[in-house]
């Protein structure tokens, strides 16, 4: 996927932009000699480094930016912050939950790595079995989010897998997963997908 090849290309630059960060200084335009220094994170050397290739890209190759459009207009939201207005207790934003995805990302792949925990044939039952989980593994599951994914499997029918994350990389799902498989349960890395528990309507619903 290109937009995957992108970001991996951005991120090994960061941690090379890391090694260097005083060479760059020094070799910098006279033109940014004013703007303040990129801070020491990787998430600031990141965000630096797509900011340079997006600007390459607006400038010389806008073509190619069709390919990372869902994550530019979810980056640009989550950047202008939530819209003006009173707070709603259970707000999606707080205890580490994510905002909901605009419309038009919901068919795009997924950035984020998640787990599959269970599946379910009836949405009650992944509500409660949600429940059952944290409790039962709350270092694991107790700051993650649920979702769930509609799925139709042949020659059993149709099922809700439930879901938990996000991760920021697979390692880290991994590691989650090798703490519940130590305790006898089932757990898969799988792409962070699905909608959000709180928000999902069972399809006899629909």
């Amino acid at each position: 996927m290109k937009t995957s090849h992108l970001l991996i290309s951005l991120l090994a630059g960061a941690s090379v932009l890391g090694g260097c960060a005083t060479t760059g200084a020094a070799t910098a335009p006279q033109t940014a000699a004013a703007l303040p220094p990129v801070a020491e994170t990787q998430d600031a050397r990141i965000a630096d480094l797509v900011a340079r290739e997006l600007d390459r890209r607006a400038r010389h190759d806008a073509a190619s930016l069709a390919d990372v459009s869902p994550e530019l207009r979810a980056l640009a939201q989550a950047l202008a912050g939530p819209a003006p207005g009173p707070a709603v207790a259970g707000d999606g934003a707080r205890g580490g939950m994510l905002p909901p995805a605009p419309a038009e990302m919901l068919d795009a792949p997924s950035l984020w790595h998640g787990i599959h925990l269970a599946s379910y044939r009836i949405h009650a039952n992944a509500v409660s079995g949600w429940a059952e989980l944290q409790a039962r593994f709350p270092a694991v599951l107790a700051d993650r989010e649920a979702r769930l994914a509609a799925v139709t499997l042949p020659g059993r029918g149709d099922f809700l897998r439930l879901e938990a994350g996000p991760y920021d990389s697979l390692a880290e799902a991994r590691e989650a997963c090798m703490v519940i498989e130590r305790a006898g349960a089932y757990c898969m890395p799988v792409e962070f997908a699905g909608q959000p528990m709180t928000d999902f309507v069972p399809p006899a619903a629909r």
